[in-house]
């Protein structure tokens, strides 16, 4: 079976482009819910209009609907699901879970697509969403050839990979390191890219290395085409609905001529990717597993192309362009005093049929002969079509107007478009949130700590509910009988042996992996209205987005019956990265937390080694809302978390310490000094 090759569409030039160049299906956002705010998009009226064409060309659609939802958002979700369905999109790509339940719930015969911002890194991971009714999974850009292969053979659903393009510094979907900086979320298509920007390395306080830090160079993986097909991948995946419809149609043109030729590719095909966008180069360093300084763009974040495009490039990203063709038979059929009929046919079962309105008569002069009938019904230059085969029966001695034949052609030729363009809509459902009357319960306070004196200053003052480290857990001691101890599995997904239990998941693949335990959610699964909260339930608590504002809190608590927490205190990480920074500058702090990565701004941004040698990079101050718990009391939730990861003892406990007397009732809680904390999003929120 052949892969799947899937273009960016963020234009209309560009779709055009992707088309033409040869793509099997596009991938396009709608005027709402789509991770490429900034991109040039498609109204519904516009998109009907796309559909159709791509349709024409046997092209599918997948429309990103990849956006974390609001609860005020999602009635106007249903009715632009609906508007989809309508037009006849061939799948939808999803990030957030309450999206999905929202999606079954009004067009429940949509072909639903796993978004990379799901961040699945695992087998576990797919299967979860294949139990949701995912038919594909695009998997996280981190994955090695090895892993992606053991997914492949053992998942039911599709597997969709990215082979060409930007790479995000963090594993997509859970970096939010745009959205607490400067408030435009990447999870909700607004992403200002602060990766791309120069950094300071500083060890010990004192700068070591200098520049773009966080900026990857763009993957490129056209000479492993082969390999990708033999470990069972369905979809590749090009990135680039930002770019140029030129760069689409380079792109898209190299990957198509490979698929179909096989081979690595030439110097001359390579440099013409590299013309058309890169940063100092190409990388394949997750998928051959080869980490560090190569995969980095360290001295620029920019397009160091030319951006040169051949002639051929250009003449596929042409508005007008008429390149790609669609093999038709044709079928003719003229008797005698009696009018042309024509049959048109494709390779995919289409057959259109026409007949003339004037009938054929003895000819006077020059008779139309079987050559010359074939020659007109065959001149489909200015069509979609070309005739690779043709059939003509005709008597002698007859004739009919030329004007007779273009019209019979032309009309099927319109059949035919008709034919193509033509798909079964879905089920159109109604359903209404249920609203939930919720009452206010006696709010709690929870630790997440990262070390054995964290976890003292938590006993200390009788916290009775302690995430901590899977790996930590084994070795505290003196725990008293009434501390539930819950183990914080891996931040990105790998099995482990939990020692308790209960466990803090922050994936689905995890939820998949412990269902046999008390399951507590963390954060990274992104809980931003009430359905995904109603849809995680049936987990003992979960801990929403970091990213809500307290009006949007509230209105998701009058919607979900769920067991809710939020993060009241913390360093929130910002992003989580494979290829870890300081490795990739030649460096390595093996756990000791002696790095930092300082921006324009004189901001110290901590990097904590955690599983996997996966590195965490933490906001530089924490959140603090300790002179601000009546407001955190007013919403209808269940818990407040305190994150520590770079606190010692004594600071563990006096923050607890404020907290307590504060949800006591205590008014006069003194705030942290000025300029060393945030209220996080609390009181601003993300567009």
């Amino acid at each position: 079976m052949s892969m799947e090759l899937l273009a960016p569409a963020g234009s209309r030039k560009a779709l055009t482009a992707a088309v033409q160049s040869g793509a099997e299906a596009v991938y396009l956002g709608g005027p709402q819910f789509g991770a490429r705010y900034s991109a040039e998009n498609f109204t519904i009226e516009e998109m009907k209009t796309w559909v159709d064409y791509c349709h024409l060309y046997g092209v599918d659609v997948h429309v990103t609907v990849n956006t974390l939802v609001k609860e005020k958002e999602i009635e106007s979700l249903k009715e632009y699901l609906k508007q989809l369905n309508k037009i006849g999109v061939d799948a939808l790509i999803v990030q957030d879970m309450g999206a999905v339940e929202i999606i079954k719930k009004t067009v429940p015969d949509m072909t639903l697509h796993a978004s990379t911002q799901m961040t699945v890194t695992s087998l576990e991971g797919v299967k979860y969403l294949e139990d949701m009714g995912f038919s594909r999974v695009v998997l996280a850009r981190e994955l090695s050839e090895k892993e992606i292969e053991h997914i492949c053979k053992n998942a039911k659903a599709e597997i969709e990979v990215f082979v060409h393009g930007a790479i995000c510094m963090c594993y997509s979907g859970q970096c939010l390191m745009s959205s607490i900086l400067g408030g435009r979320s990447g999870n909700r298509g607004r992403c200002a890219q602060p990766c791309r920007l120069p950094y300071d390395l500083l060890e010990n306080g004192k700068t070591v290395k200098s520049g773009y830090v966080l900026s990857p160079k763009d993957m490129a993986l056209v000479n492993d085409l082969g390999t990708l097909k033999r470990i069972g991948v369905t979809s590749l995946k090009i990135e680039g609905r930002l770019k140029r419809a030129e760069y689409v149609s380079a792109v898209v043109g190299v990957y198509r001529k490979y698929l179909d030729k096989g081979g690595n590719v030439s110097k001359k095909d390579m440099q013409e990717l590299l013309d058309a966008f890169s940063r100092t180069g190409f990388t394949d360093g997750y998928f051959k597993g080869n980490l560090g300084k190569n995969m980095m763009s360290h001295d620029t974040p920019s397009n160091s192309a030319e951006n040169k495009f051949t002639d051929e490039a250009k003449k596929r990203a042409a508005e007008d362009a008429n390149i790609r063709k669609i093999n038709t038979g044709i079928m003719g059929t003229l008797n005698i005093d009696a009018p042309l009929e024509l049959t048109m046919y494709d390779n995919d079962g289409h057959y259109a049929y026409a007949q003339g309105t004037l009938k054929s008569e003895k000819a006077l002069h020059k008779p139309m002969d079987e050559k010359r009938l074939r020659n007109q019904l065959s001149k489909l230059g200015s069509t979609p079509f070309e005739c690779d085969d043709i059939n003509i029966t005709i008597d002698d001695g007859i004739t009919i107007p030329i004007k007779e034949i273009n019209s019979v052609r032309r009309e099927c030729c319109e059949s035919l478009i008709n034919q193509r363009q033509m798909r079964e809509k879905g089920r159109e459902l109604d359903f209404e949130i249920e609203h939930i009357n919720r009452k206010n319960t006696n709010i709690i306070l929870t630790c997440e700590v990262s070390d054995e004196e964290q976890f003292k200053a938590a006993v200390k003052n009788n916290i009775k509910r302690i995430y901590a480290p899977n790996d930590l857990v084994g070795t505290l001691k003196d725990v008293p009988d009434d501390v539930e101890i819950i183990s914080k599995s891996a931040d990105i997904f790998c099995e482990e042996n939990i020692k308790t239990d209960g466990v803090l998941v922050s994936s689905p693949a995890a939820i998949y992996k412990y269902k046999d335990k008390e399951i507590y959610g963390d954060f990274r699964l992104n809980v931003f209205n009430s359905q995904t909260a109603q849809h995680y339930g049936d987990l003992k608590t979960v801990t929403l987005s970091p990213e809500l504002n307290l009006h949007e809190i509230a209105d998701l608590c009058e919607n979900t019956n769920a067991d809710l927490e939020v993060i009241g205190y913390g360093h929130i990480p910002l992003m989580m990265m494979k290829n870890c920074p300081i490795k990739a500058m030649g460096k390595c702090q093996k756990g000791k937390m002696i790095y930092k990565l300082k921006d324009r701004k004189r901001e110290e941004f901590p990097i904590v080694c955690s599983k996997g040698c996966i590195a965490k990079l933490l906001n530089s101050k924490p959140i603090f809302m300790a002179d601000k718990i009546a407001d955190l009391k007013k919403l209808k939730i269940n818990s407040i978390r305190l994150i520590f990861t770079v606190e010692k003892f004594a600071q563990c406990d006096k923050i607890i310490d404020m907290y307590k007397r504060a949800l006591n009732g205590e008014k006069n809680v003194q705030s942290m000094t000025e300029n060393t904390y945030t209220r996080g999003h609390f009181y601003r929120g993300v567009l």
